[in-house]
């Protein structure tokens, strides 16, 4: 039975890498890295881990662990293609951009001289918050926007 949910998650995390690795190279305007999904990977791992004394010789759990220690690392690329917003998740996810009811954008005030705003989607359906972090000026990301979004979608700046 174990070896069967292995083999399921495996799968699972195989096809998220696969399409990780394809949005990615989608991306047009690249959001900030973020670390999240690097933790979350990270912890996962940790509770692997003890496992690789009785599976380590089993080569679903060598992929199961190959593929999560890939897609924790590449998982915190996140952004902006032209079919809808890469999400910082494990099992990736592509939000479509007619599934978005409002946008908020907001400056990041840091110590360096950088043009950051935080861009936080609502989801129409939900409205569950999803925020990442450009480093851009907001007409360009504002004008990137609006060229994208459906025109009933509410953009505060």
């Amino acid at each position: 039975m174990f070896l069967i949910i292995m083999l399921v998650a495996t799968v699972v995390l195989v096809i998220s890498l696969a399409r990780r690795v394809y949005f990615q190279s989608l991306l047009e305007k690249k959001a900030k890295f973020n670390f999240a999904p690097v933790l979350g990977g990270a912890l996962i791992l940790g509770f692997l881990s003890p496992l690789l004394k009785t599976f380590g010789q089993s080569l679903v759990f060598e992929m199961l662990l190959t593929s999560l220690v890939i897609l924790t690392f590449i998982s915190g690329r996140n952004g902006l293609t032209t079919k809808g917003i890469l999400l910082p998740n494990l099992v990736t996810k592509l939000l479509d951009f007619q599934q978005i009811g409002k946008v908020s954008v907001t400056p990041v005030t840091a110590a360096t001289d950088q043009n950051l705003f935080l861009a936080t989607f609502f989801e129409k359906q939900s409205a569950r918050p999803h925020a990442l972090v450009f480093e851009m000026s907001l007409n360009d990301l504002l004008g990137w926007l609006k060229k994208r979004l459906p025109d009933e979608t509410e953009i505060e700046s």
